[in-house]
């Protein structure tokens, strides 16, 4: 896995273990992944889970309409599709977008729905 100082821009290996960039000696949490390929394949699979969800929130919609349902549950789930939608754009635009890639952060591994960390 390579990492990438977010001052800098230098490229190493992995982030140094004490979090000091070798070539401006600048401290930083923050150290970026720069992996392309993964980050690209995380992102499709978001973009798989987010129609899965909005589909499901479809049928769901359908289903209480055509059965005339007035329970609130069927709505409230429906409301799933908002973020759903949202993150379905982001990540679409993240991948069309590969010569700005600069790296990416731990927290674009985890889709939206688990702890809304992914948005």
């Amino acid at each position: 896995m390579k990492a990438r100082c977010p001052e800098c821009g230098y490229v190493t290996n992995s982030p140094p273990p004490t979090h000091k960039c070798p070539q401006c000696d600048n401290f930083s949490h923050d150290w970026l992944i720069y992996d392309w390929d993964s980050f690209a394949s995380i992102q499709r699979q978001h973009i798989r889970y987010n129609l899965v969800i909005i589909g499901i929130v479809l049928i769901s919609l359908v289903t209480t309409i055509s059965l005339g349902l007035t329970s609130v549950f069927p709505w409230m789930i429906a409301l799933f599709i908002i973020p759903a939608t949202i993150s379905l754009f982001y990540c679409r635009k993240r991948l069309a977008k590969k010569s700005a890639y600069k790296g990416h952060k731990g927290t674009a591994m985890f889709p939206w729905f688990s702890g809304f960390g992914g948005l």
